[in-house]
């Protein structure tokens, strides 16, 4: 559920390896508007749903935001049944902000060694994953589980890039609306998630400012390169001033791992999200960082054998969702919406 769009996917697991993959979305604002007016805003989901195809009520969501919080600390190995005390010790030790008003939640990385283990914690204000569940509740939906979309985008890339991922060094950039989420993995394990203030619209401000036009003009300017010649238009000048944010974030979350001796060096930075389908912001990211970028269209994989409702728009806006769904699909034959 984006700050632009509630994006939802069900994806069907195939005995021979393969998925069979309904995607959609709907406009998201006003969203909280809406609970004023239950009846539109059931109605919303229900087509939402509706194009889905699926008659299982159970969904899972994740949350994002800048508020998320990410902290990874290693621990002496503990029996399985200690594991959550102990993580939950080390995190009020180990970070200022108060828990209690969070929910929170923990994945065990790679292990550097025999003796210790890899944390990542992360928690989300409870009144973030409340809103949501809300919403939702004006349904007749079912949430099931709540995850962080930096895991639910690093479970899309693992399973539609196994050969790859297994082999590399990878920063995963999704580039949303208002919040952009990467997450790092090394060798097929994630080493470190982090979300930055960047995203979509900031793309949008920057050439609403430099054309003087409004909000609508410019996405449509943005949406559209075969107008930036007539228009004078330089993407990259437009993206060196608003994406600084991004950049930063990026290197700065490299840098890290390979401090801590997370990763030997990143091989490849893969964009994905409705803000990398910017035409030349991949270009532009190589260009400033000097490490190969791809962008990535999830539903392209040829792991997917069939994508209903599906465009290539379509794929890279529904990652977290594809990745929440595969989540409850691993299970054969089963589904779910997210």
């Amino acid at each position: 559920m984006g700050s632009k769009f509630i994006k939802a996917c069900n994806v069907i697991s195939k005995t021979d390896g393969s998925y069979i993959v309904y995607a959609a979305m709907i406009a998201s604002a006003g969203i909280d508007d809406k609970k004023d007016n239950p009846a539109a805003f059931k109605d919303d989901i229900n087509l939402l749903i509706r194009q889905l195809k699926s008659k299982s009520r159970e969904t899972i969501l994740s949350v994002g935001g800048i508020d998320l919080l990410a902290r990874d600390f290693t621990l002496p190995k503990i029996s399985k049944e200690n594991i959550a005390g102990a993580v939950m010790i080390e995190a009020e030790n180990s970070i200022f902000e108060t828990l209690d008003g969070m929910y929170s939640d923990y994945q065990i990385l790679s292990s550097p060694s025999d003796e210790k283990m890899d944390i990542l914690f992360i928690a989300s204000p409870k009144k973030n994953v409340n809103r949501m569940i809300n919403n939702l509740s004006l349904t007749n939906l079912e949430v099931s589980a709540v995850t962080a979309d930096n895991i639910a985008l690093t479970n899309a890339y693992i399973t539609f890039n196994d050969r790859r991922a297994g082999m590399e060094s990878v920063v995963l950039v999704n580039i949303g609306h208002e919040v952009s989420n990467i997450a790092i993995i090394d060798h097929g394990n994630l080493q470190f998630v982090r979300n930055v203030a960047f995203g979509g619209k900031d793309v949008t401000a920057e050439i609403r400012n430099a054309y003087e036009v409004d909000e609508d003009t410019a996405e449509q300017i943005k949406r559209y390169p075969a107008i930036w010649e007539n228009i004078g238009l330089n993407i990259k000048s437009i993206l060196k001033k608003s994406s600084s944010n991004l950049l930063e974030a990026i290197f700065r979350s490299m840098e890290y791992c390979v401090s801590r001796q997370r990763i030997g060096k990143v091989d490849r930075i893969v964009l994905t999200g409705g803000g990398a389908m910017v035409k030349g912001i991949d270009a532009f990211i190589f260009d400033i960082l000097g490490i190969t970028t791809d962008k990535w269209n999830p539903l392209a994989s040829d792991k997917i054998k069939s994508n209903v409702n599906a465009n290539d728009d379509l794929g890279f806006m529904t990652v977290v969702a594809l990745g929440l769904a595969l989540q409850k699909a691993a299970q054969k034959g089963d589904s779910a919406n997210v």
